[in-house]
């Protein structure tokens, strides 16, 4: 089979997808240890840093302030509500999501909290240092092609980074970290438009991605040397016990660190969880506009991958290889509906009519299980299959190829999968079962 090669587009001109501000925010900006950087949703925290945004303070608290008899109140009122007061900064420290209006009562808290160097939780995974590529503002003083007058959006190109420190992934319990992880969800909110959950967090856990900078050499001088600094720069919850197989309940990569590929990482994460746990799901449904295109780009990274991998030189196979949509999950642990989706959505796939299907397993009737394990039945395994006519569909790997190349698809995994602790998520086998197994064989 011969390929054509597929060169490299053009930098790509990436859209600025950051929501614009809404207009009912109640804080304007938070500052996040030496960090500031303007909200995008309404905030849940309460009346001793928003205030009372009722429109009904001064007013002795009667119930029927604004009502018919008190017109200027209505005006008031819907005032409110059309512009509710905004705080103009909020400080939050970027190790425990404490949050104050205070500048000097926040600022000595926060230089005793990064001192401890304390990270909730257990640390569960670390990736491998390495290199990897990023997708960066282009200046227009630098060399390369430039944006265009009236062309759109930001121009991004991609560059190499080095690790120089390590990134690593804690769990949080919500139940043992309960005031941690509210602080944390209410931080989130200012960011997620469709986040709910704030106070009830016993029911998740919360998977923290960690920045530790490489430890500093001893200054002379110095009788003391403290620990670097972890940065928290991003999270996914994930509940416990989730009846639809979710693997993950809300993501979320702090602005100042977006655009570096640390959402990917947290979603691969989240799946190599699942893959231990033996458990097929995906992230809850619906998806952020934001989260859409993270995960439409991680899917179709998984997807391609595996679509490229396969071997068309099979015996017996000719120049095509049949697959279905259930393996493609089997090997991705990516959900099928979320595979058909993808699949579509990349635009590799061309009708190819109707014709036979992957051979599916025939369920036998109790008398002929009977038989077949007493070895009554001649006819072998083929006999327990059956062949059905379904619409089929072709994917030619050049396609895949064109895709991953027009859209700057990384094909290297996300999530290193030797990089959890040993024998993290895995499941013991239960005694139970094995004992009636070995009764079985017996």
């Amino acid at each position: 089979m011969t390929i054509t090669p597929v060169y490299p587009p053009k930098p790509p001109t990436i859209q600025q997808s950051l929501p614009p501000p809404r207009a009912d925010r109640t804080i304007d900006k938070v500052v996040f240890g030496n960090i500031c950087f303007r909200t995008w949703y309404p905030s849940y925290y309460g009346k001793e840093v928003l205030g009372d945004a009722s429109g009904n303070s001064g007013k002795g608290g009667s119930k029927d302030t604004g009502g018919k008899d008190h017109p200027g109140g209505k005006a008031s009122s819907r005032k409110d509500r059309d512009h509710p007061p905004i705080l103009e900064r909020l400080h939050v420290c970027p190790s425990c999501f404490k949050y104050s209006k205070e500048l000097v009562a926040w600022w000595g808290h926060v230089r005793m909290c990064e001192r401890k160097a304390y990270v909730p939780g257990r640390k569960v995974y670390v990736h491998p240092r390495g290199r990897r590529k990023v997708l960066v503002p282009q200046d227009n003083k630098a060399p390369g092609a430039k944006k265009r007058r009236g062309e759109g959006g930001a121009r991004y190109v991609e560059e190499i980074v080095q690790d120089d420190g390590e990134w690593s992934i804690w769990e949080v319990d919500g139940e043992k970290d309960g005031l941690f992880c509210q602080n944390l969800s209410l931080f989130a909110k200012l960011f997620l438009d469709n986040k709910s959950v704030f106070f009830d967090v016993t029911g998740f856990n919360y998977f923290l991605l960690v920045y530790t900078p490489p430890a500093k050499p001893p200054s002379a001088g110095t009788i003391e040397d403290h620990p670097p600094t972890p940065q928290i720069t991003g999270f996914f919850s994930k509940e416990k016990m989730s009846w639809d197989n979710n693997n993950l309940a809300c993501i979320l990569v702090f602005p100042p660190w977006q655009r570096k590929g640390l959402g990917a990482l947290l979603m691969g994460a989240s799946y190599e969880i699942s893959r231990r746990e033996g458990i097929l799901g995906g992230p809850e449904k619906p998806i952020s506009d934001l989260g859409k295109k993270g995960y439409k780009r991680y899917w179709s990274g998984e997807i391609a991958r595996w679509l490229l991998s396969l071997n068309l030189q099979e015996p017996n196979a000719g120049h095509d290889v049949l697959v279905d949509v259930i393996e493609c999950s089997q090997a991705t642990w990516i959900h099928p509906d979320d595979c058909l989706m993808i699949l579509r959505d990349m635009g590799v796939v061309q009708e190819a009519g109707v014709g036979p299907g992957k051979p599916e397993i025939k369920e036998l009737s109790e008398e002929a299980a009977v038989e077949k394990v007493e070895g009554a039945t001649p006819a072998g395994e083929e006999a327990d299959k059956v062949v059905k006519m379904v619409p089929r569909v072709r994917v030619d790997k050049q396609a895949v190829r064109r895709y991953v190349s027009e859209h700057r698809i990384n094909l290297e995994r996300t999530c290193d999968a030797e990089g959890f602790v040993e024998g993290y998520a895995i499941k013991a086998p239960n005694v139970n079962d094995e004992e009636e197994v070995e009764e079985e064989e017996s």
